[in-house]
């Protein structure tokens, strides 16, 4: 099977050693710790002791690399790697361990926090200078300094904002008043701006028209000066902390050279972390230590070779029980075509440890649905070669490797679907050049003209697809030791599906006659087994009775997953729909003179790009659906727990042999 065999692990040793054990546990990355257990082993230290570990400095020390490695990165010119995918540094161990030793992080993190503190004072000098700006700008024609608008003891002054509209108003309404002059200083956008002088005895009087008019009152009770002044003073202050900022800036850039220093500090503060927080699972006695955990079989010899340096350090290995199904994580091992495809797998959930790895099994079905949904050779030719090329050219992670090797696999069968279905960028087989003539004796159909062929085999691929799900769930059964299960509930269904289907074919001329008896009888008999036995643990025989007409209903259910197939044919030809239209349009810029070409170049690119990446990301979730809703619900529950071996790995650097 596609489940790797594990084996629980007990590493005893004394105690002196513990540290530098774990340590080169994470260097071979194999074992995952985990706490101690009930069993035997475990009992023998039950009164030891569990000793406490402090990480809080690591922890800090964590956290201040982390704030200043993305504060630094504010300030990178260039950007490595797609951001769906996270790229690390390259870097040598010779590199890493320098740097480990004699570089002074600490003063670097310090001075980024003291930049960036600086560089938040300023930004926020630089906001309140521009709010004031914003609010004298508009009376900068008054020649009265502000700190005066204080008025006298007779005489007071106002500055006021209102509508175009109110100007005749106010002015007749002031007009009535004696001692009372007003000043317009500007009006633009439908606003009027101006300074009213009064004397302060009216004021009762001036406040009761500037209210019935809606008057908008201004005040600059903290500014001095004649507003034109101000305004020159504040942007000559803005202007110098804007070179400020640019020299902060300038600084961090230069700073930022040492980011992968900070990267690499980070990920060996990570790393001893990790270490720290395996030695917790450890129990120590006076003189020994003991740590419990999982590894994979096949990497036992690994383990026992890279700890034969430790000579006060012993082995103890145990296979699992049914008991521990729970608790034992899963690593999957597939071969190398089927390797990428772990990767939908684990999108669901990984197998528990006794269950069957449905990767084998829905990778064919995954690239060939994918096909289906793109339907184009001219796609698939696309597709294979960005799948194949982003990854060399472009840090895209492990995760981005399988993605591509998916599509890359997708793309190849596309090819010869839409050979098949005589489709190229678009092109129909008849309408290809005759240097392609070959191509048109491959082609078996056409999905925009024959849809109800399409229609057929989409239907048909899903009863296989289905067929598959039922028959791995009869196998696991079998794997248990559970044959009443497998030959009740599993076989029963195969039989009656068989039959309906020998018996539907014959009865539209599709296969011989001869074939209906033996389809019908096929198909009661499953049917019979259905109703009389699916409910064989119910003690009454109404509930068995119930049960198994219940379970015979189920069989509108299957109708209706296989009609879920069709998601297929309307994929498929929304595709060829798009690429058709795609090159009519194309065609119709053509005949624009003078830039006819260059416009049928420009659409026929991001026409057939766009249609390739919407309809690979659509194919892409409504292939994952029908695997993960209608091919799972047959046979498989998932939730198991994935292996992690303990290793030292980096967040930010990976080191590479010189």
């Amino acid at each position: 099977m596609a489940v790797c065999e594990m084996r629980k692990v007990y590493i005893i040793g004394d105690k002196d050693l513990r540290d530098s054990l774990i340590r080169r546990l994470g260097e071979l990355a194999l074992f995952q710790p985990k706490k101690m257990g009930k069993d035997l082993i475990s009992s023998i230290f039950k009164k030891a002791e569990r000793t406490e570990i402090k990480t809080d400095e690591v922890e800090e020390n964590l956290s201040k690399l982390n704030w200043t490695i993305e504060y630094l990165g504010q300030f990178e010119k260039t950007k490595t790697g797609l951001g769906l995918f996270p790229s690390r540094a390259m870097i040598t161990q010779e590199e890493f361990l320098g740097w480990v030793k004699n570089f002074d992080w600490k003063a670097i993190c310090d001075r980024c926090l003291e930049l960036n503190n600086r560089l938040e004072t300023l930004r926020e000098e630089r906001r309140y200078l521009l709010e004031r700006l914003e609010s004298l700008v508009p009376w900068r024609g008054l020649p009265v300094p502000l700190e005066k608008l204080q008025g006298t003891r007779s005489v007071a002054y106002q500055l006021g904002i209102s509508s175009s509209e109110t100007k005749k108003l106010l002015q007749e309404r002031l007009s009535k008043l004696k001692g009372a002059h007003l000043h317009i200083l500007r009006e633009e956008a439908r606003r009027l701006y101006f300074l009213l002088v009064y004397l302060k005895d009216m004021e009762e009087s001036i406040d009761s028209i500037l209210y019935e008019i809606g008057i908008e009152r201004v005040q600059f009770k903290e500014l001095k000066g004649i507003p034109e002044e101000e305004i020159k003073r504040i942007r000559k202050r803005i202007s110098l902390i804007d070179g400020q900022i640019d020299e902060i800036r300038r600084q961090a850039r230069k700073i930022s050279k040492e980011k992968i220093k900070l990267m690499a500090l980070y990920d060996y503060f990570y790393n001893l972390l990790q270490e720290k927080r395996v030695s917790e699972h450890a129990k120590l006695s006076s003189y020994t230590f003991a740590l419990e955990g999982w590894i994979r079989k096949q990497d036992l010899p690994k383990l026992r070779d890279g700890l034969k340096d430790f000579s006060l350090v012993d082995i103890i290995v145990r296979e699992p029980n049914e008991e521990e199904e729970k608790d034992v994580p899963v690593a999957l091992s597939n071969r190398r075509i089927f390797k990428p495809f772990e990767m939908v797998t684990n999108l669901y959930g990984v197998p528990r440890y006794f269950e069957i790895d449905p990767t084998p099994f829905l990778a064919p079905f995954f690239a060939l649905f994918l096909a289906l949904c793109l339907t184009d050779g001219g796609y698939g030719i696309i597709l294979a070669l960005l799948a194949y090329l982003i990854p060399k050219k472009v840090q895209v992670g492990e995760g981005g490797k399988r993605l591509f090797s998916i599509l890359f696999f997708s793309g190849l069968v596309t090819i010869g679907i839409g050979i098949m279905t005589g489709g190229i960028f678009g092109i129909q087989v008849s309408q290809l050049p005759p240097f392609l003539a070959p191509l048109k004796k491959l082609s078996l159909f056409n999905p925009l003209e024959q849809p109800m062929v399409f229609l057929v085999i989409s239907l048909a691929l899903g009863v296989v697809h289905l067929m598959i799900g039922i028959g791995l769930a009869l196998w696991e059964d079998l794997r248990r030791g559970d044959i009443i299960s497998a030959i009740l509930d599993h076989l029963s269904w195969i039989i009656l599906i068989l039959g309906v289907i020998l018996f539907g074919l014959s009865k539209l001329e599709i296969l011989s006659k001869t074939f209906a008896t033996p389809g019908l009888i096929m198909a009661l008999s499953g049917a019979i087994v259905l109703f009389l036995f699916a409910g064989r643990e119910s003690k009454s025989l109404i509930g068995r009775l119930g049960k198994g007409a219940y379970e015979l209903y189920g069989l509108i259910s299957l109708f209706g997953d296989v009609l879920s197939y069709s998601r297929l044919l309307a994929l498929g030809l929304a595709t060829s729909v798009i690429a058709t239209v795609v090159n009519l349009i194309a065609n119709m810029a053509s005949g624009i003179p003078l830039i006819g070409p260059v416009f049928t170049v420009i659409i026929l690119i991001l026409g057939h790009l766009g249609n390739i990446a919407i309809n690979t990301l659509s194919g892409f979730i409504h292939t994952a659906r029908l695997q993960f809703v209608e091919f799972f619900g047959k046979f498989y529950q998932g939730g198991g727990k994935s292996f992690t071996p303990f290793r030292h790995e980096g967040k930010y650097t990976m080191i590479v042999k010189e």
